[in-house]
């Protein structure tokens, strides 16, 4: 009699539509979508639709599935059994589907090792992920990103991860089940088994390479946007007014004989006021331009190529033994 170890694979999408195709990917594939779940931050609107209703407490029903939303996990909702939201310190409302939110919920509304690690963190170390990759699982969960988990066999897994990779899974990895007990083939339901008169130990297993891909966020570049002060020379054109006194003699004709003492007495005749215009020049200060800056996601595909192996059965046989 054989047996099977059961593991977790988890990872993270960056956006809804990632993790959606994914967790599709995997229903198509036959997966039971009750050993999938999908972990995401809550917010009254997220992706330009709103909550249609209030989401119940998981931890406070008992672990039992909350009220359907339309939020943030979109169409995921219609692929998982449950969904509830569970408020976590430093983190805020999240939204737990399918059967691991029971023990995520359970554990963190409980005194044990949720409550003591912090929130989610301490939930995802007791499901066996190590506190690290926890911590990055947390993270990333509170800045928005999808953290999808699935558990089954060996076989089943090393299918998940193909699946998670081809649809842009970050930080993946596979970890195992803490406290499961093997299981013994012979208790496995009929309808999974793999049907042979061979012990599972003496089949021969082939194996191929596959590619597995992981993406990183990395900081490319920084831009400050800020303000400084030029100065230049402004000219304008502003015209003036200036008076001018003009003297104009004439010869006198027919002038008659005056009194030398009264002619010759001196003195001032005549006086004027002279007046110009000069520019009085002020500055005032306007708006000229205004500017917004904000981030835009460019989505393209690039491809990698690399060299994979994989086993192809070779039967030597005498006489006509094999049966096709």
């Amino acid at each position: 009699m054989t047996t099977q170890q059961y593991k977790r694979a988890a990872g993270l999408f960056y956006s809804r539509d990632e993790a959606e195709a994914a967790v599709l990917a995997l229903k198509v594939a036959g997966f039971d979508m009750e050993r999938v779940t999908v972990i995401a931050r809550d917010a009254d609107k997220i992706a330009g639709q709103e909550t249609t209703e209030e989401v119940g407490n998981k931890a406070d029903e008992g672990a039992a599935a909350g009220a359907l939303t339309g939020g943030a996990l979109g169409g995921i909702t219609g692929l998982l059994i449950g969904l509830g939201t569970l408020a976590i310190p430093g983190i805020g409302p999240i939204l737990l589907a399918g059967a691991e939110a029971t023990a995520i919920a359970t554990t963190i509304a409980g005194t044990g090792i949720g409550a003591a690690a912090g929130g989610l963190i301490g939930a995802l170390i007791g499901l066996g992920i190590p506190e690290e990759k926890a911590k990055v699982y947390s993270d990333r969960v509170s800045g928005g990103s999808f953290l999808v988990m699935v558990t089954g066999t060996e076989y089943e897994i090393d299918r998940a991860a193909t699946i998670m990779n081809q649809n842009g899974v970050e930080e993946f990895d596979i970890y195992d089940m803490p406290g499961t007990t093997p299981t013994a083939v012979d208790d496995v339901d009929e309808d999974i088994r793999t049907r042979t008169d061979i012990n599972d130990n003496d089949k021969i297993k082939l194996y191929e390479e596959r590619l597995m891909v992981n993406k990183q966020r990395e900081k490319t570049g920084e831009v400050a946007i800020g303000k400084r002060v030029e100065t230049e020379t402004a000219t304008v054109a502003v015209p003036i007014e200036r008076e001018r006194v003009v003297v104009e003699r004439t010869n006198a004709v027919n002038s008659a004989a005056v009194n030398p003492d009264t002619a010759f007495a001196g003195g001032e005749v005549a006086q004027m006021n002279v007046y110009e215009e000069t520019a009085d020049i002020t500055k005032q200060a306007f708006v000229r331009e205004e500017v917004s800056v904000r981030k835009e996601v460019e989505h393209e595909t690039v491809e990698a190529k690399e060299t994979v192996r994989r086993e192809e059965l070779k039967v030597d046989t005498e006489g006509d033994v094999i049966q096709r």
